[in-house]
C-alpha cells in the first residue's frame, strides 16, 4: 500500500479515529461530559471525512489495492451524502438533550464506516465485510430504545432477517466465486453471456441480500417494525443512511458488473419494485402509528428506486439514484419535525398527536405540510419531479403497465398523506397544547430542509446537474 493509495481511504480511517476515541471518552468520563465530548466527536468525525474527500477528492475512475478499492465520483457523492446525514442526526436530535446518547453515537459512526466501506468496494469479501458492519450496527440501533418492548421485539426479528440474508448473500459470493475463481469486482464485467442455472441463482442470493437492506417488498417486515420501535433519530437514522449503502452495492453488483447479465435481474427488480410500490402504500392507508406508516411508505419509494433501475439505461439509472436523494430529504424533514415535537415525557407516536398542531407549532406544521405534499407528488415540490422523472423514463422504455400501475398506487397512496395534514390543520387538540422546547438550531435545520423540498422543485437543475457529475466518468 502506497502513500497516494492511503489517502483515498482517508474517510474511512478518520472514521475508525474517531470510533477509538468515543470508547477511550465512553471510559473516562462521567456521564454528562461523556454526552457533551461524544455529540461533539459525532459532528466532527462525518465533517474531518468531507474535508478528507474534499482535499483527495479525484475526478479519475481508479482502482487501488489489487483492484480492491474503486475511486470514482460516485463513490464520492455517495459519501458525500451519508457523511451530511450523520452530522444532520446528531445535530437535530443531541442539542438540548439531557440523556446519554454516546453509545447511539458510537454505534452511528460503526454503521457510517460500513456504508463508506459499500460505497468504495470492489471486492466481494470487503462488500461482506462493509455488509456486515452496517448490519451489526442496524441491530443495535434498533434494539437501542431500553423504555421499549417493541424495539427489543423488533431488533430480535431484524436480527433473525438479517443473519438469514447475509448467508443469502455470502452463499451468492461462494457460488460467483466457484464459478469463475474471482471474487473483484471489476473481472465480471467482461464475464461472456451465460444463462446457467448456478449463475441465476447467485445472482438471486445477491439480490435478496441487497434488497434486504433497502428494506423492499418480501424483504420488508423488519422496517416497520424498526421504526416504530425506535426513536425519532434512530428512525431517521435506519431510514435513511442504509439506503446509500444499498444503493451503492446494487449499483456496483449490477450496474457495473454483471450489465452484460441484464436479462438475469432486470425483471426481478421490476417485480419487487412494483410490488413494494403495491403492498408498502396500500397496507400504510390502515396504520395510525406514524412512524409505522413511514415504514410502509418507504417501502414505497424504495420500489420507484428499483423500477427505475430495472429500465437499464442510463437515464433510468440516474433518475434512480435522483429519487433516492430526493427520498432521503423527504425523510429527514419528516423526522426532524417529529424530533421537533417530541420531549423527554412525550413523543409524536400517533397521527392523532399531531391533531390542531397548526395552533401549537405553525411553522413545523407547515414544514411537515411540505413534506406531505412532497411525498405525494404534487408541483411545485422535488417530490413531483422525483416521480415525474422515473414515470417518464419507464414511458419512454415502453414499460406503460408499470407506469400505470405506479401512477395510480400513487394516487391511492395520497390519502394517508393528506390524512396527517387534516390532522394538522383542520382537527382540535383534546390536550393541551405541547411547549416548544426546540433549539434555535434545530429550527434552522428544518426550515433548511424544509423549505428546500420547495426550492429544489422550483429549480430542479441543481440536482440535475449534481448527478450529471456523479456518473460523467461512466457514461
Amino acid at each position: 500500500m502506497t502513500i497516494t493509495e492511503l489517502k483515498f481511504l482517508a474517510p474511512e480511517i478518520i472514521i475508525a479515529i474517531g470510533i477509538c476515541i468515543l470508547v477511550l471518552i465512553k471510559s473516562f468520563h462521567s456521564l454528562r461530559t461523556n454526552s457533551l465530548y461524544s455529540i461533539l466527536v459525532g459532528v466532527l468525525t462525518p465533517l474531518f471525512a468531507l474535508v478528507s474527500i474534499a482535499f483527495t477528492f479525484n475526478d479519475q475512475y481508479e482502482l487501488i489495492l489489487n483492484e480492491q478499492v474503486i475511486i470514482d465520483t460516485l463513490g464520492y457523492g455517495l459519501k458525500t451524502t451519508a457523511y451530511c446525514i450523520a452530522i444532520l442526526v446528531v445535530l437535530a436530535t443531541n442539542v438540548n438533550k439531557n440523556n446519554n446518547r454516546s453509545e447511539l453515537i458510537l454505534i452511528e459512526l460503526f454503521a457510517l464506516l460500513g456504508v463508506s466501506i459499500l460505497c468504495s468496494a470492489s471486492n466481494l469479501l470487503i462488500i461482506y465485510l462493509g455488509l456486515e458492519t452496517l448490519a451489526l450496527s442496524l441491530y443495535g440501533l434498533v434494539a437501542s430504545n431500553r423504555k421499549s418492548v417493541k424495539s427489543s421485539e423488533a431488533a430480535m426479528k431484524f436480527f433473525v432477517l438479517g443473519s438469514i440474508s447475509s448467508g443469502l448473500f455470502l452463499y451468492g459470493v461462494s457460488l460467483i466465486y466457484g464459478l469463475y475463481g474471482s471474487i473483484n469486482v471489476s473481472d465480471f464485467s467482461n464475464l461472456s453471456i451465460d444463462n446457467s442455472i448456478e449463475l441465476q441463482i447467485a445472482i438471486g442470493f445477491l439480490i435478496c441480500g441487497i434488497i434486504f437492506k433497502f428494506g423492499a417488498f418480501p424483504f420488508h417486515s423488519w422496517v416497520p417494525d424498526s421504526y416504530q420501535g425506535s426513536t425519532n433519530s434512530v428512525a431517521l437514522f435506519i431510514s435513511t443512511v442504509p439506503k446509500i449503502g444499498a444503493f451503492a452495492l446494487l449499483y456496483r453488483l449490477l450496474i457495473e458488473s454483471f450489465y452484460s447479465l441484464s436479462f438475469l435481474w432486470s425483471s426481478l427488480l421490476l417485480v419487487l419494485g412494483l410490488s413494494s410500490i403495491v403492498f408498502g402504500n396500500i397496507v400504510a392507508l390502515s396504520q395510525n402509528q406514524i412512524r409505522r406508516l413511514f415504514g410502509y411508505s418507504a417501502i414505497g419509494h424504495i420500489g420507484f428506486i428499483l423500477i427505475g433501475i430495472s429500465a437499464i439505461n442510463q437515464t433510468a439509472i440516474e433518475s434512480s439514484l435522483m429519487y433516492l436523494f430526493i427520498y432521503i430529504i423527504m425523510t429527514l424533514s419528516a423526522f426532524i419535525s417529529l424530533e421537533l415535537l417530541s420531549s423527554d415525557s412525550k413523543s409524536i407516536d400517533t397521527i392523532n398527536d399531531l391533531k390542531g398542531l397548526n395552533n401549537s407549532h405553525p411553522w413545523v406544521a407547515l414544514m411537515l405540510l411540505f413534506t406531505m405534499f412532497s411525498m405525494i407528488g404534487i408541483p411545485p415540490f422535488i417530490g413531483f419531479y422525483a416521480k415525474w422523472i422515473i414515470l417518464s423514463t419507464l414511458i419512454d422504455s415502453d414499460m406503460i403497465y408499470t407506469a400505470t400501475i405506479a401512477i395510480i398506487i400513487s394516487v391511492i397512496a395520497a390519502y394517508y398523506y393528506l390524512k396527517i395534514v387534516w390532522y394538522m390543520y383542520f382537527e382540535k387538540s383534546d390536550i393541551p397544547l405541547m411547549k416548544d422546547t426546540s433549539s434555535l438550531l434545530q429550527k434552522l435545520i428544518l426550515f433548511i430542509i424544509g423549505t428546500s423540498l420547495l426550492l429544489l422543485g422550483l429549480i430542479p437543475e441543481i440536482l440535475i446537474s449534481m448527478i450529471d457529475r456523479l456518473f460523467h466518468q461512466i457514461y
